[in-house]
């Protein structure tokens, strides 16, 4: 453990700024050296995929694509949380609060807490694909669509096949991955920036949701990503672990490329979007909402409980 850290003494300001500065330059060096390292087994192909037109019929340029996403992952996520946390802290661990494991109550409630807000998170997603812009900004609202049509060609992309070896790697590119970096970066560490900056957790934890859901570049899915990134904020402020949002992250996303799995294999004989869709049943979106708001409630009493019986604990005299 080391005596002292190079930001440590900074302003949230400065250190917000220092964190921005990381995150740019690990992402051109990891970015860079991904395609270098790609050339060799890829060729033209690589080069061909990132400047010219995309063939998602050619079974290499998906390929590619995967795995430069999971460069993109961790050079923009990952590592940058990593290092800020270690230029930032004595202990990476002790600042990103990935030392102790949660409590298990906890665990399997934030796992629960994802799975009871699908139907509300889903009924989210189509009231903001029905949000349009003012007609002075139709133009951008045409290249928000067209921007959100090509991400959806990605994932479906992305989500072909059945094999078990790509299952396998779309959960570590889809799921383990974003999971972990996004939850190191939104939770671990721009909550505690903010929080510092705003002095208080609350302001903190919407901010990072906004900045969760608006670094997607889905307009059209703003919604609904800002709802889960609150449950996410929440879940680790209730816990003071960050293993509780990265389960349910790792969670919520497993459980798309599960059931695009099972989909693809015609084991199920429906897609995810239709298996959780509340559209138009109010009932089960209200019981949703309604499971989700309890859930998070007894997490946090709970929680509060288990931390007060532990302040209050005497140790025996010897």
């Amino acid at each position: 453990m080391r005596n002292e850290s190079f930001l440590s003494n900074f302003s949230p300001v400065l250190k917000l700024m220092s964190l921005v500065v990381i995150i740019i330059i690990c992402g051109f060096v990891f970015n860079l050296l991904g395609i270098v390292i790609a050339i060799p087994f890829w060729g033209k192909e690589a080069i061909t995929a990132i400047t010219g037109s995309i063939n998602f019929d050619f079974k290499e340029h998906i390929n590619f694509f995967k795995y430069l996403q999971i460069v993109n992952e961790i050079g923009m996520f990952v590592v940058p949380s990593v290092l800020f946390a270690f230029l930032v802290s004595k202990s990476i661990g002790v600042y990103l609060k990935i030392k102790q494991l949660p409590r298990l109550y906890t665990l399997i409630a934030g796992l629960l807490v994802i799975v009871v807000s699908m139907p509300f998170i889903s009924w989210l997603i189509s009231i903001n694909e029905m949000m349009h812009l003012p007609q002075a900004l139709s133009g951008i609202e045409e290249w928000m669509r067209k921007s959100e049509d090509s991400a959806e060609v990605f994932t479906k992309a992305f989500l072909e096949g059945s094999s078990l070896q790509l299952l396998l790697l779309n959960l570590l590119m889809i799921a383990v991955l974003p999971a972990i970096g996004e939850e190191f970066l939104f939770r671990g560490v721009l909550i505690k920036i903010f929080k510092d900056w705003f002095g208080n957790p609350h302001i903190a934890i919407f901010v990072a949701a906004f900045l969760f859901s608006a670094i997607h570049m889905q307009f059209f899915g703003f919604l609904p990503r800002f709802v889960l990134g609150l449950l996410l904020g929440y879940l680790y402020y209730f816990s003071k672990n960050l293993w509780v949002p990265i389960a349910a992250h790792f969670f919520n996303n497993a459980s798309a490329v599960i059931a695009s799995f099972l989909y693809n294999r015609k084991i199920i004989h429906s897609d995810i979007d239709t298996l959780v869709s509340a559209k138009g049943d109010y009932l089960l979106i209200i019981v949703s909402f309604a499971l989700t708001l309890l859930l998070m409630i007894s997490i946090y009493k709970r929680e509060k409980n288990t931390k007060d019986k532990e302040d209050n604990q005497v140790l025996p005299l010897e």
